[in-house]
């Protein structure tokens, strides 16, 4: 009887053993933490292509020079925005869309251009302008806003871009550039843009962050400060910005930070160059998760103050993931010297410049 009992015992623990012990394979498969290829992506480059990847950039022409062409491959842009000085006819830029495509190996190559409506639009001999963001709202029907972004964004896909520096969302901002000047109004027609762009499957960009409506200057010019209230300004302008956020998942539509300097929320420094701005109020108070972009930091509310090399760090430093760069190829070049030596010196912290390198892969793996 005791050796039954002692037998029992024995089976007993044996097959308890058994369960605890793992299957062939499974020991290997839960110590294992699945890679994720952008992180290796992203540990793979060089100080030099982390630092253009962070880059939008122009260029001069209807052609690459042999100097663009020779940065580009070095320096890998993030992306290039493109203007009329650029775009000849429909035939000649779906070929240079397609080249300038072909140039970035370490990645999609993010293509843009400001087709607004109205007064800002490009492409004019070949592509149908949309109406202004006035225009539009005149009508009272954001559908309108809808249909013609839907529109415009397949157009400009089939023309090799992927990205299009729309939707305007300020308040009553001068040149026909606001769809009204009540943030209610300015919220419905983004909806509707943004879903347009949406079913497009074309990445927006809400501008300009947080909100130049009450701006009475030009930040191409010089600086800009609005003195408003910040409960004004969370009520009124940034309202717009908010309700698309809380309506659309990062990945329809990029942010683009005006140079414009808010000193209710930082006394020191223009929004694009502002932690207080885009890591806290952007980021933190309002939890957006997309792209956060600067405007062209060759206007002159940024280049009359701060030199170029240092521009792009502090803007990546205070929040930005890209920095916009329009024309000037020296200035493109002292960008990213600036913020290759920060990123290889340390300056830049690395998680910073990771988080921002992330965002900005993630965005094109969609698109």
């Amino acid at each position: 009887m005791k050796k039954l009992i002692v037998c029992l015992l024995g089976i007993g623990l044996l097959g308890a053993l058994t369960m605890l012990r793992p299957m062939p394979g499974q020991e290997k498969q839960e110590s294992e933490t699945p890679k994720d290829p952008i992180v290796e992506k992203i540990h793979a480059m060089t100080p030099s292509q982390k630092a253009g990847q962070l880059m939008l950039v122009g260029l001069e022409g209807t052609e690459p020079s042999e100097a663009f062409v020779k940065e580009m491959k070095q320096n890998q842009y993030g992306g290039v925005i493109l203007f009329d000085s650029n775009l000849a006819s429909a035939k000649q830029t779906r070929q240079l869309t397609g080249k300038l495509q072909s140039l970035s190996t370490e990645s999609r190559l993010l293509i843009g251009v400001d087709e607004e409506g109205g007064q800002v639009t490009r492409m004019k001999g070949f592509l149908e302008p949309p109406p202004s963001e006035a225009a539009l709202g005149r009508t009272e029907d954001p559908r309108q806003a809808e249909q013609w972004a839907q529109q415009t964004a397949g157009k400009l896909k089939s023309l090799g871009f992927n990205l299009n520096l729309a939707p305007v969302a300020d308040l009553g901002s001068a040149n026909e550039r606001s769809y009204s000047r009540h943030a209610a109004t300015v919220s419905k027609f983004v909806e509707g843009a943004l879903t347009g762009y949406r079913k497009a499957h074309l990445l927006a960009t809400l501008k300009h962050f947080p909100g130049l409506g009450k701006g009475q200057a030009d930040t191409h010019q010089d600086e800009v400060v609005v003195d408003a209230r910040q409960e004004q300004l969370l009520r009124e302008d940034v309202k717009p910005f908010q309700d698309a956020m809380e309506k659309f998942p990062p990945q329809v539509f990029a942010i683009m930070v005006t140079h414009v300097r808010y000193p209710a929320f930082d006394r020191a420094h223009p929004a694009s160059l502002s932690k207080a701005i885009m890591t806290d109020l952007l980021r933190g108070k309002l939890q957006y998760k997309g792209i956060v972009m600067t405007d062209d930091l060759g206007m002159g509310a940024i280049s009359k103050h701060v030199g170029m090399e240092q521009a792009g760090v502090q803007a990546i430093q205070a929040g930005a993931d890209l920095v916009m760069i329009c024309h000037n190829p020296e200035w493109i070049r002292q960008v990213h010297r600036g913020l290759t030596r920060a990123i290889a010196e340390g300056s830049l912290p690395e998680d910073r410049v990771e988080e921002a390198l992330y965002r900005v892969l993630k965005a094109k793996e969609g698109l």
